[in-house]
């Protein structure tokens, strides 16, 4: 295994033209957050296509209403696009045609495409994630301290569809066994990715975490019967990355 103590963008080869979208759970909104400011000295957008948290940044522009994004030119830094809704005060995504004729003004477009309710495991049904067709990279985000976590409701969003998908039951332990189906089977995590296919095992900080990050990775491996172009792991908080 070799070390990739450099930034996630580089490691990624992001380039002009890329459009990300993110998915799984356990650091997405702050794996975007970290590639956006790798890239801003470009003209970078951030959008949900789903819904977010609005970015608090002050070097992020954000515009909140359909009007204001519609009608915005795109500038070098980064700007987050999408409607407020008054009631949740998250963002909400644009329509999927409103995004595609905006897109096209930026040298790179991160989405976060998906939603876990800020829980480190999830099971998709078939309305996520929402990947759109102009999408060249699909990242899928899990977080290796999952690992020794109960597989509970306070463990995972939707726990019915995780443990039919998993093959656990209510309260055992999450292995990377399971943690690896819920990444790689027909119904997980990646199930609607486009391009380039990109696996990120974050949180992995410390020699067993990083360990176990190995066995998950191999195990995604056997888990999948469609290649993965990259399998990454390491830590956002820290921007250092291991490829497995």
């Amino acid at each position: 295994m070799t070390d990739c103590a450099r930034g996630i963008s580089k490691l990624l080869e992001i380039k002009d033209g890329a459009r990300v979208a993110v998915a799984g759970c356990g650091g997405k909104t702050s794996l975007i957050n970290l590639m956006a400011s790798e890239n801003s000295d470009r003209k970078v957008l951030i959008s949900p296509t789903t819904k977010i948290l609005p970015l608090t940044d002050e070097n992020v522009a954000l515009r909140t209403t359909r009007h204001d994004c519609l009608s915005h030119a795109p500038l070098k830094g980064v700007q987050c696009l999408g409607v407020l809704d008054a009631k949740s005060r998250k963002l909400c995504a644009l329509p999927e045609d409103d995004l595609a004729a905006l897109e096209g003004g930026y040298d790179l477009v991160l989405m976060e495409a998906d939603g876990s309710r800020g829980l480190p495991c999830k099971g998709w049904t078939q309305r996520d994630p929402v990947i759109p067709k102009f999408t060249t990279h699909s990242v899928g985000v899990a977080s290796i301290k999952a690992v020794g976590l109960p597989a509970d409701e306070g463990n995972v969003f939707r726990l019915g569809v995780f443990l039919a998908m998993t093959g656990l039951k209510h309260g055992d332990t999450i292995t990377p066994q399971p943690l690896a189906a819920m990444i790689a089977s027909p119904n997980g995590m990646m199930r609607r990715s486009r391009g380039v296919r990109i696996v990120i095992i974050n949180q992995a900080e410390t020699p067993d975490e990083l360990r176990d990050a190995e066995m998950l990775a191999s195990l995604i491996r056997e888990e999948t019967v469609a290649k993965f172009d990259k399998i990454i792991a390491g830590s956002v908080r820290q921007n250092a990355w291991r490829e497995v």
